[in-house]
């Protein structure tokens, strides 16, 4: 339990790029009511189990740790440390916090080598009291090894954090249906080069054609992310659309965090801005997209979240909607009256 402390801290102007600068003195009041880390390794606060949510006030602490990721920093951390029970994969949360958040991960013997994992500010924190919090996701660990986290900010920002660890991927498994059909492409690995369904994303650019059909479609396809968590698999599904207009439901479960989108070809791979439409998911949860299209040539993309996905994670993707449709040719009316002759 922290004192209640009176702690004279700088105040930080943030700009659109991230970057703080410092813009005067402020004085903080910090009540240090709540349980905190501990200022360092050795006194790290342990974490019984997971899930696991404690809040607290860095501001009065000292800077011991840092990490480039993508900026250095001097402002004041708390430590908790995790030993996992078995290998595992966990999301570690700070976007509820209430100042610029930094956060890191140490393997044992911890800080200052043996960094595993650190990010400094995460674009989908829903709703964040200010921006620029941090989320760490699908963090692996090794059983029984100890894992330090390092609750830090960046420049010298301090203040108000929610530490919120989950445990990812518990449970998530994805089996094919015996009616599915099989991607045909095999897993990624670091070096792999996406030339079987990679779309629009490779050149020459390269799709899978499933044939139109009046019942649900069901593809089994595999994804994860490669050479360091630098590249993806993305697998492109081209639907030739005759009809005009045409109401597709597309859906994908997965055991990765997914990126289900649908991406309007008609301007030609090299003038695609971005989705016509998209759904994001965590694994095992359903991303579904239902959308009415003008005829025309359209793909559906699947794609990790640069999540650390193995590259061996399976995915069952459904298309309905995608039927066979012949346009209905104009006639004249003579040619009408000679049917009932």
């Amino acid at each position: 339990m922290k004192a209640a402390a009176i702690v004279l801290s700088v105040c930080l102007a943030v700009t659109a790029a991230g970057a703080a600068t410092p813009t005067g003195l402020v004085l903080e009041v910090s009540t240090g009511e709540a349980r905190v880390g501990g200022e360092d390794v050795p006194s790290a606060v342990p974490i019984p189990s997971l899930p696991f949510v404690d809040t607290g006030n860095t501001c009065g602490y000292v800077d011991d740790y840092d990490a480039m990721c993508p900026y250095g920093a001097m402002a004041p951390d708390v430590v908790y440390s995790y030993v996992s029970p078995h290998d595992a994969c966990v999301d570690i949360n700070l976007c509820n916090s209430f100042y610029d958040t930094k956060v890191m991960v140490y393997e044992h013997p911890g800080p200052p080598g043996n960094l595993h994992a650190c990010n400094d500010d995460h674009p989908d924190c829903i709703d964040p009291p200010v921006y620029y919090t941090s989320w760490l996701e699908e963090v692996p660990l090794t059983a029984g090894q100890t894992y330090y986290i390092v609750v830090d900010g960046y420049g010298w920002s301090c203040g108000d954090y929610v530490l919120d660890i989950t445990e990812c991927g518990v449970g998530c498994d994805v089996e094919c249906p015996p009616e599915g059909t099989d991607e045909g492409e095999g897993p990624c690995y670091d070096g792999y080069e996406d030339g079987f369904n990679g779309g629009c994303v490779w050149y020459p650019f390269v799709f899978s054609e499933p044939p139109p059909s009046d019942e649900t479609i069901v593809i089994c396809g595999l994804g994860g992310d490669y050479n360091g968590n630098t590249l993806r698999d993305t697998d492109w599904y081209l639907l030739d659309l005759t009809c005009d207009p045409t109401t597709v439901e597309v859906c994908v479960e997965s055991e990765f965090q997914v990126t289900l989108g649908l991406v309007d070809l008609s301007p030609g791979c090299d003038n695609i801005t971005g989705y016509y439409a998209s759904a994001i998911a965590d694994p095992c949860e359903p991303a579904c997209l239902t959308e009415t299209l003008p005829a025309g040539e359209w793909a559906v993309v699947v794609s990790s979240m640069f999540t650390d996905a193995p590259c061996d994670s399976e995915y069952v993707l459904t298309i309905d909607g995608y039927d066979s449709c012949v346009p209905v040719e104009k006639a004249s009316w003579g040619t009408i009256k000679g049917f009932y002759r």
